[in-house]
């Protein structure tokens, strides 16, 4: 292992660019990872109420009546349970836990897209900085955010799609063997994921299921269905349900007891979206929710939620002003603004503006690729699989009516994150591969994300008391209370976790006995152990005991 770091690093250091792409990368990861511990609360996402079920039930063994796999859940119900059970303070432990689980598993699926472009013979300073749009691309920060596993399919697809084109490359069957624990967890996480997934893998890599013989074949079929069903058998004793009793909408609210008209599929006000891109306004349109969702938050769910502090305190950059000439933008250094002038004063949604337009020049992008790059198409294509399953569903009303007319919320590009990611992902790789110097617009990409989050901060803005409490806890304390508690009295505020032992009252439930979910832990462990092959593959096929396996 220590070779293999060593040579690494030795590339890294030959390649100067990379090694500076690498470190914006490293940088950009962990700053973000720590802004949306600081500035969003798990307990004010979508949902969490809902599915703190799950974790609730790892420590009563009571049945949840959902139908999701437990492998997410249990992930983040054993990390609290080691980590934090023993503080009192659950609200702020739980978000701690949450998003710590959350950023290990996206690392998990960081690590195999740079595998899988690796494969694809992308060079490091495509590469990096590819990641970089990844890791700044808001459907994967929405992802980070949430209490919903959407994640682990993000993290684990990419491994998946990997060993599938390394055995149609090298047709050996340990790339199957290595396959069937990180595909069994993909498709038992949870019911959109195994229809998305599954049907995605079965149009686009058809190919290894003729390639194979039919010993192979039979063999494979056998191991996978077993798995299946024995991670899915436990995952029902839990829940009371299948993973396939998806309980859509219309099972919990009326509003939700619809079939979507078809002429949502390409109904859409250009005009309307851009001058009024409002929560719920464009409820009859497929396209305007999914540009709005592409590069924003239309929902306001996430940094756009007003009970976050990515929302409050936001710096006015740019003030509108009516003028009767046409002018440009001015710099008003005495209010460090910039003027717009408006013949017609309208309500402007910046943030919003400016999202749509990157979405609209993404979705360009990925249309003129799939029709002219043949190699990559299957991949591009993977975030259509998804729309199109997302629209079926919802128009068709199969298996249950799943619409509301006046939300349109079922579209929720969250609902396929784990496509519409490697679609991107795939995408500016090629585009950056084609001409280096895109990476301008790579940066420039960045700086407005950074902005559509919510930064910079006006002088006035005062964090959250809970805010306060994410600061103490957390390992960057001494330098954060510098940067965002600067009008405080910082020199009360005291760093360190074990301050908080008896900010809450006592809650002896989650320190109670914690019940592990054998099959679970087992394939966890199983696809662990496969990374880990796949990972260190060539130096572990010139060893004797596999090289044997290797060459099969």
């Amino acid at each position: 292992m220590k070779s293999k770091i060593s040579i690494y690093i030795k590339n890294l250091q030959n390649n100067k660019l990379a090694t500076m792409n690498f470190l914006i990368l490293l940088f950009s990861i962990f700053w973000l990872k720590e802004i949306n511990y600081l500035f969003y609360d798990i307990n004010d996402s979508p949902d969490f109420n809902k599915y703190i079920i799950y974790f609730d039930h790892f420590f009563s063994n009571e049945i949840t009546n959902k139908e999701h796999g437990l492998m997410y859940y249990y992930l983040h119900s054993f990390n609290y349970s080691f980590f934090y059970s023993d503080f009192n303070n659950f609200n702020l432990f739980i978000h701690k836990s949450v998003l710590q689980v959350n950023f290990y598993i996206f690392i998990f699926g960081i690590v195999g897209y740079y595998h899988l472009l690796k494969f694809f013979n992308f060079s490091l300073n495509v590469i990096f900085p590819t990641l970089i749009f990844l890791n700044f691309f808001p459907p994967s920060i929405s992802m980070r955010l949430v209490y919903k596993p959407e994640i682990l399919a993000f993290a684990l697809l990419p491994w998946i799609i990997y060993l599938l084109e390394k055995y149609l490359k090298n047709k050996k069957l340990i790339y199957l063997i290595l396959l069937i624990p990180i595909l069994v967890s993909t498709l038992t996480i949870k019911g959109n994921v195994l229809v998305i997934v599954s049907i995605y893998i079965f149009f686009s890599y058809f190919k290894v299921l003729i390639s194979t013989s039919k010993k192979q074949f039979f063999i494979i079929s056998i191991i996978s269905l077993i798995s299946f069903f024995a991670l899915s058998y436990e995952n029902n004793l839990s829940n009371g349900k299948s993973i396939l009793d998806i309980q859509s909408g219309a099972t919990i609210e009326e509003a939700y007891n619809f079939k979507a008209p078809f002429s949502i599929v390409y109904k859409a006000d250009m005009y309307n979206l851009l001058t009024s891109p409002i929560k719920h306004e464009h409820a009859s349109s497929f396209i305007g929710i999914t540009l709005l969702e592409t590069t924003g938050d239309y929902f306001d769910l996430y940094w756009d939620n007003d009970a976050t502090d990515y929302f409050k305190g936001r710096k006015e950059i740019f003030t509108f002003v009516q003028s009767n000439e046409i002018k440009g933008p001015e710099f008003d250094e005495s209010i460090s603004k910039f003027i717009i002038y408006q013949q017609r004063m309208t309500d402007v949604y910046l943030n919003q503006t400016i999202g749509i337009i990157i979405s609209i020049f993404l979705f360009y992008f990925l249309i003129v690729n799939i029709v002219k790059n043949k190699k990559y198409r299957k991949l591009l294509l993977a975030v259509i699989f998804g729309m199109l399953i997302i629209l079926f569903h919802s128009i068709s009303g199969i298996p249950n009516n799943n619409f509301d007319p006046s939300v349109g919320d079922t579209f929720k590009p969250l609902y396929y994150s784990f496509v519409f990611t490697l679609s991107f992902t795939i995408l500016i790789a090629i585009l950056l591969s084609e001409k280096y110097k895109r990476i301008f617009y790579l940066g420039i990409y960045c700086f407005l994300i950074v902005f559509i989050l919510g930064f910079p901060k006006n002088q006035e803005f005062s964090p959250s008391t809970q805010m306060i409490e994410k600061i103490q806890s957390s390992a960057y304390c001494s330098v954060e209370k510098i940067i965002y508690l600067d009008n405080q009295d910082i020199d009360f505020i005291d760093c360190g976790i074990n301050n908080f032992t008896n900010n809450d009252i006592v809650n002896d439930f989650y320190k109670s006995d914690f019940y592990h979910k054998p099959v679970n832990l087992l394939f966890i462990l199983l696809t662990i152990t496969s990374v880990i092959f796949l990972i260190f593959e060539n130096k572990l096929s010139k060893n004797r005991f596999f090289a044997f396996i290797f060459k099969k």
